[in-house]
């Protein structure tokens, strides 16, 4: 596993969050992104660098330039990823982040989130739409409504989505996008996550409880205590998850 600290370094694990060892120095770091071994990491530095590791954090190297970085993610393989940031346009990489090609438009994107193959990708826009590529990012279509978008989320295949709205719903899709459906309640959502079969999703709220869901976001399971959340993460069969708390600790479900 991977974390970032704001402010602070990036940490990892090689035994499910049991112990962890500092990586890189203290930037600001914004998001993080693993292949499926682990042996590929990325993370953005707000307002730095993209930082790419092939080793599983041991060494790290600089990637494409200073923008303000806050979201990426990465392909199962770790050649895939796809970066997104304020006030830029869409960057790509297919070979480990070490060239990156913009594409899209300059908008304030938040998230960002990739099918295991790195070919359907799904990214946010704060107070904007959410946007859909099938093509490995080389075409974007806008999909559904203009709202304060925070977080998105994919499975394995692309098929199946998540995305989740600051003081709103959480919205799901089954066809890659083309339609969503409302969710749950109006919450201060901040995070989610997506098994690889797009089955089992999880939530987490900002001062608030953590919200899991086994039937691909029908139906939602308050759990853990409420805490100032602000990432969560899941194992490829769901089963797994695991959360930050702001200033706080790292949580992990079995």
């Amino acid at each position: 596993m991977i974390a970032a600290d704001w402010l602070g370094q990036l940490y990892t694990s090689t035994d499910s969050g049991v112990s962890w060892t500092a990586r890189e120095s203290s930037r600001s770091w914004k998001s993080v992104a693993s292949s499926g071994d682990g042996s590929g990491l990325a993370a953005v530095d707000y307002g730095g660098q993209i930082y790419t590791s092939s080793d599983s954090g041991v060494n790290w190297t600089a990637r494409e330039s200073a923008r303000q970085w806050v979201s990426i993610a990465s392909s199962d393989n770790g050649q895939h990823l796809v970066a997104v940031g304020n006030g830029i346009e869409i960057y790509v990489s297919t070979d480990s982040g070490a060239n990156w090609t913009a594409y899209d438009s300059s908008r304030n994107w938040i998230a960002v989130a990739t099918s295991a193959n790195g070919t359907h990708l799904v990214a946010a826009v704060s107070g904007g739409q959410l946007y859909t590529s099938s093509d490995s990012g080389a075409n974007w279509t806008a999909r559904d409504s203009s709202r304060n978008w925070i977080s998105v989320a994919s499975s394995s295949s692309g098929s199946h989505l998540v995305a989740a709205v600051s003081g709103g719903q959480i919205y799901t899709s089954s066809d890659s996008g083309a339609t969503w459906t409302a969710r749950d309640s109006n919450r201060d959502w901040i995070s989610v996550t997506s098994s690889g079969d797009g089955s089992k999703l999880a939530a987490a709220v900002v001062d608030g409880l953590i919200y899991t869901s086994s039937d691909s976001g029908a139906t939602w399971t308050s759990e853990a205590s409420a805490r100032h959340w602000s990432a969560i993460s899941s194992s490829d069969d769901g089963l797994k998850l695991v959360a930050a708390d702001y200033g706080g600790r790292i949580y992990t479900k079995d």
